[in-house]
């Protein structure tokens, strides 16, 4: 099975990033806090798994078109090199490209 490449851009680790990585991070220690007491086991373990969304929006990626069959609703996280089409199960190459920075008025 051969290889197809795509390219994406690479999204900036901007302030909704940020702020979704802080809101998970203090969820997740309100949760462990919660775990530790005998009544608050349950609860914490929802909030845990409520805080799972928010490290997922700071963990970021990009949405891609499958050059083998053209289905456009494949995701991948910035961490992988490498996906297969979800409908066609074709091996694709991601590259990642820097986004271009914004040209201020000049």
């Amino acid at each position: 099975m051969e290889f197809k490449t795509v390219t994406v851009a690479k999204k900036r680790f901007g302030l909704m990033r940020i702020t979704s990585l802080f809101i998970g991070i203090f969820l997740m220690l309100i949760s462990a806090i919660l775990v530790i007491t005998i009544i608050g086991i349950l609860p914490g373990f929802g909030l845990a798994l409520f805080s799972l969304p928010f490290f997922a929006v700071a963990l970021g990626g990009a949405k891609y078109t499958c050059p083998n069959c053209g289905f456009d609703r494949n995701f991948v996280t910035t961490v992988k090199v490498n996906d297969s089409c979800k409908r066609c199960r074709q091996n694709i190459a991601v590259d990642w490209v820097k986004p271009n920075k914004k040209n201020k008025a000049s």
